[in-house]
């Protein structure tokens, strides 16, 4: 994204054909609506009338929007000891503007700057800001000429690189404290689905209701919201289908969660809960869902079912098609989260590329994407434990109980986390294997060779594995020149 001069941005919209207009926008990257120029030029005619300083209008990012996160300023000005933030309104109320004003200060307090802070509406021609105890205050508008005045902008070429893009995204289990703290931001569609839940909680009939979406969605930190803020009055049990891991301990430990696995559920006196929220449902067994139904509807208590069908690890979870069961009990339909707020779009696109040979290459840079290629285990377990020192997260493939898998000869003996233990947590940087035994079955990834029958699904857990990255991913690929040459085709080396 380019930097713009406002007074040019108006300029061209007003002198020059729409068409023309367009590619200008499309040269700085800009998506603005007609309704934001407007309230701009009501803002820059406002400024001009009070200085002549032609500099205060340039060096502004419009639109800029943070990578993964979706969240977007209508105006920024940064400098290396401040930045500027304007929201454009047409008109609000006081609340709304309020609201928005809190949520960007605590996105931009990780530029480690002097943090400016406005709204500009429109039709009053009043600018707006919050004071140190978050009140709504007006002030005059030669307050932000002062500040901009002050501002040493230099030009920036990458404004992307201000915005880390894993500082905002909270998981309960591998951010625990910041999730208790409230150190988060929902997205809209994840706030919209939070208040038409805790409303349907309030019926005095049992309901059963679902939250779904794929991995990246941000389906794990919306249900354990929802938990937070019905536990301020009501008793709450989550149960995990899988292993619990640290952040469930010290939510229980620590915080005195009521979170159970699901192997402790048909034990567990379901009447003393007012809300029952059943995690990572895609993996419950069927007897399992069909005693927490009949429960629920005997005692008429809530149920949450939070799941994604694409997340099964062994094929008798594939082919109990629980997605199905579920929706065929719920009191309303379902709620989905279709957005990926998690995963780095060219990492997800790389994903989705290496799974499928029909899935179009996206044009990335894919700087995020890390290839190493080795031609016996040896070695490559040797490098794996390398990246291990080195910060990055080794997830082993889950061993099998009954017999050893190819892939059990790589497995990193200190790191404790296999792909059922890291379920719905999150990684910066995550390493994954694929070695020999992958190869493409018609256009999807699967595995042959293996001596004994897996009762996990090498494919599956690498799926669960890559999917567990919030911003790098690292691919070991051992013996395997046709795995190697379609990464090269997705990376287009």
């Amino acid at each position: 994204m380019k930097e713009a001069n406002l007074i040019s941005i108006l300029s061209a919209h007003k002198n020059t054909t729409p068409d023309l207009f367009n590619s200008y926008l499309k040269y700085h990257t800009i998506q603005i609506k007609l309704e934001e120029l407007k309230d701009l030029d009501v803002l820059v005619n406002h400024l001009k009338s009070l200085s002549k300083n032609i500099s205060l209008f340039d060096k502004y990012f419009i639109g800029y929007t943070i990578p993964q996160i979706g969240k977007e300023f209508d105006l920024l000005r940064i400098d290396d000891e401040s930045v500027v933030n304007i929201e454009l309104k047409k008109s609000s109320t006081p609340e709304k503007i309020r609201n928005q004003l809190i949520r960007n200060k605590y996105y931009l307090s990780f530029l480690k700057r002097e943090i400016y802070n406005f709204s500009y509406v429109a039709e009053e021609q009043k600018l707006y800001t919050i004071d140190e105890s978050q009140n709504l205050i007006e002030v005059n508008l030669k307050q932000l000429l002062a500040v901009l005045v002050s501002q040493n902008v230099k030009k920036i070429i990458d404004i992307d690189s201000f915005f880390n893009p894993s500082n905002y995204l909270v998981s309960p289990f591998n951010s625990t404290q910041e999730f208790i703290k409230g150190k988060y931001f929902l997205t809209s569609h994840q706030e919209e689905i939070k208040n038409i839940i805790l409303n349907e909680l309030k019926s005095t009939n049992y309901s059963i209701l679902s939250i779904k979406g794929k991995a990246g969605t941000g389906k794990t930190l919306l249900t354990f919201d929802i938990a937070k803020e019905v536990l301020k009055k009501n008793e709450t049990l989550i149960v995990h289908c899988g292993y619990l891991n640290q952040g469930h301990i010290t939510l229980r430990d620590d915080y005195g969660w009521d979170i159970i696995p699901a192997k402790d559920l048909m034990k567990q006196d379901l009447s003393k809960y007012h809300l029952i929220i059943i995690d990572e449902a895609q993996r419950i067994y069927q007897t399992q869902l069909t005693h927490i139904i009949d429960e629920v509807k005997r005692i008429s208590n809530k149920c949450i079912f939070s799941y994604d069908g694409q997340q099964t690890l062994r094929k008798q979870e594939i082919h109990n098609k629980i997605e199905e069961k579920i929706e065929s009990d719920l009191t309303i339909k379902p709620f989905e989260l279709t957005t990926k707020i998690r995963t780095n779009k060219e990492v997800a696109s790389f994903i989705q590329c290496l799974l499928n040979k029909n899935k179009p290459i996206e044009n990335y840079k894919y700087s995020n994407i890390e290839l190493k290629y080795f031609d016996n285990y040896v070695e490559a377990t040797s490098f794996l434990s390398q990246l291990k020192s080195e910060d990055w997260k080794t997830i082993n493939y889950t061993p099998s109980t009954v017999s050893k898998l190819p892939y059990e000869n790589y497995k990193i003996e200190e790191e404790n986390d296999n792909a059922h233990t890291v379920i719905g947590q999150e990684f910066n940087n995550v390493v994954a294997v694929v070695d020999g035994h992958f190869y493409y079955k018609g256009e999807n990834l699967s595995t042959t060779g293996y001596k004994f029958q897996p009762y996990y699904h090498p494919t599956k857990m690498l799926f669960q594995i890559v999917s567990r990255t919030r911003v790098k991913l690292c691919l070991i690929i051992i013996n395997n020149p046709i795995i190697l040459s379609r990464c090269l085709d997705i990376l287009k080396q």
